[in-house]
């Protein structure tokens, strides 16, 4: 009953959080000289500056690769979703205290808050997206399995409404959440497929590095983009998923009337 009230509430609201994000992305910038601008230029700028670095000042190599862009495409495939779930799940621990006024004031479907964060965040992953694709093309790397895109892109969408639904939910108790959250973030990215390869490091490190199930979102979204297959990461990725959301769906479905009474 929860679960199909919350789908039937996003379905009809569905509108109402694309036009908070385009408000969001209106605010963005305000009072700086390029305004929204930047939401373009920062993360063109930071992949840019990222591929120039790692592959010809520093000159890190896959092996066996032999172009020059092979390491700075395989990070690439990674950070499309990366850029998305860390910005998705920093900000998710603030969205209902950041909005406190709004929620007091009108009866608002606060189970759509995530979905108005993911589509703002989006831009950035979509912009790396875009100059993923286009060295692959250069490079005469890209792989029509690209198409299937999308599979991935609905996992990680039902894995982010979940979790960003509890953290939204935590982060109104826990007002350092975000600041946690971004710590962990920030040290992973490090520890993660998004950086490294399984040829890289030790058969039992890359264990240990699998064991976290965002390692496994990072894996899937790499096969589609580069031909590839690993059947266990889309089992994991796919019960992650499931198990988040059903889990989110549950808490915010719960705590929607102690938050009405506590405002």
């Amino acid at each position: 009953m929860i679960f199909r009230d919350l789908l039937g509430s996003i379905v009809r609201n569905r509108e109402l959080a694309v036009e908070m994000a385009k408000r969001d992305l209106k605010g963005a910038g305000k009072g700086a000289m390029l305004g929204r601008a930047w939401l373009v230029i920062n993360p063109l700028l930071q992949t840019a500056a990222f591929v120039v670095i790692v592959s010809y000042v520093f000159r890190v190599r896959l092996p066996g690769s032999a172009g020059p862009l092979d390491y700075a495409l395989y990070v690439l495939s990674g950070m499309v979703p990366w850029h998305i779930m860390t910005r998705s799940l920093q900000e998710s621990t603030s969205l209902i205290r950041e909005r406190m006024e709004l929620v007091k004031q009108v009866i608002y479907p606060i189970e759509t808050l995530p979905l108005t964060s993911i589509l703002v965040n989006s831009l950035a992953s979509l912009l790396t997206l875009a100059v993923y694709l286009a060295l692959s093309a250069a490079t005469g790397t890209l792989r029509p399995t690209v198409l299937l895109l999308p599979l991935p892109a609905a996992l990680l969408l039902l894995l982010l409404l979940g979790v960003s639904w509890i953290f939204s939910i935590a982060g109104v108790l826990l007002k350092d959440l975000r600041e946690i959250i971004a710590i962990v973030l920030g040290l992973l990215v490090f520890l993660s497929p998004v950086v490294l390869s399984e040829t890289m490091v030790s058969e039992k490190l890359w264990s240990v590095l699998m064991l976290n199930p965002l390692a496994h979102v990072v894996v899937c979204f790499r096969d589609v983009l580069q031909g590839q297959f690993h059947p266990l990461s889309w089992m994991v990725f796919g019960l992650a998923a499931a198990t988040a959301f059903c889990a989110g769906a549950w808490v915010i479905g719960r705590a929607k009337t102690l938050i009405n009474e506590h405002l």
